[in-house]
């Protein structure tokens, strides 16, 4: 399950960057849609996984900048606030560059995420 990126880091990676690229390229060539619903797409992944971890009361420490990101509470309000502007850019600045960076901030957080889990991770 893609949803549990401790445990499956690389299908994690595979899922998101499938979103990024057809979010992005779909934007570009086919229908701002696209990259709409990807953004909301981040949104709902990382309400489902903050949700996950307030429900398990998961702790991190605060050593690295990918621990910080692993509290549920600064990673939902970060990545939500990012995702929102994203959002905000395509609708109402009716552009498709900065949602696109946006996407692409995912992906690098995601990839960030799964060099921490492959090298920490009981479960790889």
């Amino acid at each position: 399950m893609a949803l549990i990126p401790s445990r499956h880091p690389k299908k994690t990676l595979k899922l998101i960057t499938k979103i990024v690229l057809v979010g992005t390229l779909g934007g570009y060539f086919i229908h701002s849609l696209f990259t709409a619903l990807s953004l909301l797409s981040w949104m709902i992944f990382t309400f489902v996984l903050s949700y996950r971890q307030f429900k398990r009361k998961s702790k991190h420490t605060y050593s690295s900048f990918t621990e910080v990101l692993l509290h549920p509470q600064i990673r939902f309000f970060l990545f939500e606030a990012i995702a929102s502007i994203g959002l905000y850019a395509l609708f109402f600045l009716d552009s498709l560059l900065i949602p696109s960076i946006v996407l692409l901030s995912w992906w690098l957080f995601s990839l960030n995420f799964y060099r921490h889990y492959s090298q920490f991770s009981k479960y790889d």
